[in-house]
């Protein structure tokens, strides 16, 4: 009786093992099935293009460099977030085009002397995005802001607040430019 005992855990043992392989198998190829899906911490696009073209926005306010800091913190943007290559005009499938329409500073809180405690800053921009091989738009948007603030005490300044406001459009931008669900 021993030996049967014995015989049918091993039997057992083997099965075990057969479903374990098989377990470990199927596993092994559904995560590489949805590894494969097209999964991508990129952005998706509206557009098949490839490459774009950024040039210096354009300012229609007062305050002269914000174009040069908003533009590089555009082209940033795009490199980290998008599968756009970044091109000279005449190689480039697409356009980006932005305008600075206003920038707005506000005092949030002064100190009993009338000087700025805590102030905020906002940046607004039209865009268009136009596919260079059809001369089509892709996207036009107007009037995405960027806010931000700074606190005066602890050394923030207007161009550390523009910064973050210029991220803040960019990254509006790139959502802009990605697919609508």
């Amino acid at each position: 009786m021993g030996t049967y005992i014995f015989k049918g855990l091993l039997n057992l043992m083997r099965n075990a093992t057969k479903v374990r392989i098989h377990t470990v198998t199927i596993l092994l190829v559904f995560s590489i099935l949805l590894g494969s899906c097209g999964y991508s911490s990129k952005a998706g696009l509206r557009s098949n293009a490839r490459s774009i073209y950024i040039p210096i926005f354009d300012n229609k306010t007062f305050r002269r460099g914000y174009e040069f800091d908003l533009t590089k913190a555009v082209r940033d943007q795009i490199i980290l977030r998008t599968n756009l290559d970044i091109v000279d005009r005449d190689e480039a499938d697409s356009i980006l085009y932005g305008k600075i329409i206003n920038v707005a500073e506000g005092v949030l809180v002064g100190d009993f002397a009338d000087n700025i405690v805590e102030s905020r800053m906002a940046v607004v921009v039209d865009i268009r995005w136009v596919d260079t091989r059809t001369g089509r738009t892709i996207v036009e948007r107007p009037n995405i802001t960027g806010v931000a603030e700074f606190i005066v005490p602890r050394n923030e300044t207007e161009s550390t607040s523009g910064n973050e406001a210029f991220i803040g459009i960019a990254h509006g931008i790139i959502e802009a430019m990605g697919d609508e669900w």
